[in-house]
């Protein structure tokens, strides 16, 4: 599982490095982006998921509560970036704010698991890189 992570982060790093959606003409090519700008940054999500539970594969309540969180987290997305997605939704952008939410709180969720699953206390050199939140 890991191995497969690795490869889809590795194969999807051009794309994440130079898609930022800023030739899309229109709300649906930037709609038709960012869907996957999201599907990418849940991609980097996964790979950083399953680096923790390899982490902590040995010892099952740590795994459970991963697992627990990861789900809560889940839920918790969809709401907030619902909410997001029904001040907007008079207008024709509703789609482009629901995903501005959804790819920025992955990212700041894939931030979270890196600090809380695969840094270490002391100078140990952290599992993955420090993943990167776009502003």
């Amino acid at each position: 599982m890991k191995i497969i992570g690795f490869v889809l982060l590795c194969l999807s790093a051009p794309l994440l490095a130079g898609n930022d959606c800023s030739e899309a003409d229109n709300t649906y090519e930037m709609g038709l982006c960012m869907s996957e700008q999201l599907e990418q940054k849940e991609v980097e999500l996964q790979h950083y998921l399953a680096e923790a539970r390899a982490r902590y594969a040995d010892n099952e309540s740590v795994i459970e509560s991963i697992e627990k969180a990861q789900q809560s987290w889940l839920v918790y997305r969809l709401d907030q970036c619902s909410s997001i997605y029904n001040i907007w939704s008079d207008g024709t952008i509703r789609s482009i704010m629901g995903l501005s939410c959804s790819i920025r709180m992955t990212q700041l969720r894939t931030h979270q698991i890196w600090h809380s699953y695969l840094t270490y206390m002391d100078s140990t050199p952290p599992l993955l890189p420090e993943p990167q939140i776009d502003d």
